[in-house]
């Protein structure tokens, strides 16, 4: 019995004491991309950006519809019962490590009619044990990888958060300008009848030509296809909005407001914590955790194993005496098992975990580096989206003053029909180019803030990396 225990509290700290190492460490994979010091604003300080960029816009509408989104979202869904998946095979990999326990009953009943009736009962119950003994840390760093699989699930489902919240509201303000687009059109269409209407009792009146009646005309008419175009978009750009939130597409929506157009200068640079606050960067590196604990596993693979297996049984002819376990038979014993050969399939299988784990390292580099990408390409069109604003404003003023202009001098026949013509197609273009600019402008700035690892809401959602 004392060699018993002995084997048991030996088996038990060599299972504590190996645990899984660290594959690598976060400065050998960041040291490979270069980074430089391009990543400071141009006052040398880190610049960030704060959370809840949709709180400050102040749309209380989008604010509740990007929480029944987050409701209702179907893939969003998914991706939380995938990380919930997730878990329950880290909990199942972690209890790999405990010894495992089984349990067996049995009843029988024999009978023998010849020479002498005879009959006889049998029953057992008994109870099995086993354990691996971790001893080279091979189970630790399958648990390991699988929680680093976990990790990556959580992260998953924190970035298609953000992202989510990213895509609905980018969403929300492509209705706003296909309905302002809609308007344009309509009041085009309204103009451009006021303009016939105009050629035309000019044209009765001998002042004019057929010509200029008919252009007129052809330019009402195109105006009238783009109006029923923009309808077509607008209740389209409404369905893809209610799809979001699982509704049915009926382009029954009705949203109200307009494009922010007042938003602040965004200082240059990105925040030198952005490795840690973008859900995709994490999941990523994560990703690489897991491959390098695959590695140790298939390394591991090659050295021995030890198990512990233990099995007790009481049988007996009355069941009352079952449980007073009189007769229990019990054995104890220690097992050690080395692969000798099996054709390479163990050294090659930690070789193809060696080049898997080396190829994740890339691809962590290269996540990285796009990473950076968004930033600078966000960044950029943010001052460049502001000036364009800017200049496309002042250009559609002056157009649409030009507009009027033109109708009044050709009204007096001071122009020809041409130049009205091209200053309404002017009007109509400018117009058009600034309620798109504005969209893209608020859309680019959503992507920014989501590119830089922005949480939507100012109370922001934790991972808690416990399974």
């Amino acid at each position: 019995m004392n060699l018993t225990k002995l084997l048991t509290s030996t088996a038990l700290t060599l299972a504590l004491t190996a645990c899984a190492s660290l594959p690598f460490t976060d400065n050998e994979v960041i040291s490979s991309v270069d980074i430089k010091n391009q990543w400071q604003s141009s006052d040398g300080q880190a610049t960030s950006v704060e959370n809840g960029w949709l709180d400050s816009l102040e749309i209380t509408e989008l604010s509740d519809f990007v929480a029944e989104v987050m409701q209702n979202n179907q893939n969003y869904n998914e991706i939380a019962l995938r990380m919930q998946a997730a878990g329950f095979s880290a909990d199942a990999a972690t209890g790999r490590l405990m010894p495992r326990l089984g349990a067996s009953a049995s009843a029988s009943r024999v009978g023998v009619n010849s020479p002498v009736q005879n009959t006889s009962n049998s029953l057992s119950l008994g109870l099995n044990a086993s354990w691996e003994v971790d001893v080279w840390g091979r189970l630790s760093s399958n648990a390991a990888s699988a929680r680093a699989n976990f990790e990556v699930a959580q992260y998953d489902y924190y970035g298609a958060r953000l992202s989510l919240a990213a895509q609905v509201s980018q969403a929300w303000f492509d209705v706003i300008e296909a309905k302002q687009q809609l308007d344009l059109s309509i009041r085009t269409v309204e103009n451009y009848e006021r303009t016939t209407n105009i050629i035309n009792n000019r044209f009765k009146r001998g002042l004019t030509t057929g010509l200029d009646l008919r252009l007129s005309i052809t330019n009402l008419e195109a105006a009238k296809a783009t109006r029923e175009q923009r309808e077509s978009a607008y209740r389209q750009s409404m369905r893809q909005l209610e799809l979001f939130a699982g509704r049915y597409p009926a382009a029954a929506m009705n949203i109200s407001g307009g494009i922010p157009d007042d938003l602040s200068d965004f200082p240059g640079g990105v925040p030198l914590d952005i490795l840690e606050r973008r859900p995709d960067l994490q999941a990523a590196k994560s990703r690489l955790y897991a491959a390098g604990y695959r590695t140790q596993v298939a390394e591991k693979a090659l050295l021995p194993s030890i198990t512990l297996t233990s099995t007790a049984n009481n049988t007996t002819e009355e069941f009352g005496e079952l449980l007073k376990f009189d007769n229990v038979f019990w054995n104890l014993v220690g097992g050690i098992t080395q692969p000798i050969f099996q054709g390479g399939q163990l050294r090659y299988a930690a070789k193809a975990e060696q080049m898997n784990f080396e190829a994740q390292k890339q691809n962590y580099a290269q996540t990285l580096l796009r990473a950076f990408k968004e930033v600078e390409d966000a960044l950029d069109n943010d001052k460049s989206l502001a000036a364009r604003a800017e200049h496309t404003e002042q250009a559609a003023q002056n157009a649409v003053a030009a507009e009027e202009v033109a109708l009044t001098q050709y009204s007096q026949g001071l122009i020809r029909i041409s130049t009205l013509l091209q200053s309404q197609r002017t009007s109509l273009t400018q117009q058009s180019q600034l309620l798109s600019i504005k969209k893209q402008r608020i859309n680019n700035r959503i992507s920014l803030y989501l590119s830089l690892g922005g949480d939507y809401s100012s109370v922001i959602q934790t991972i808690d990396l416990g399974t």
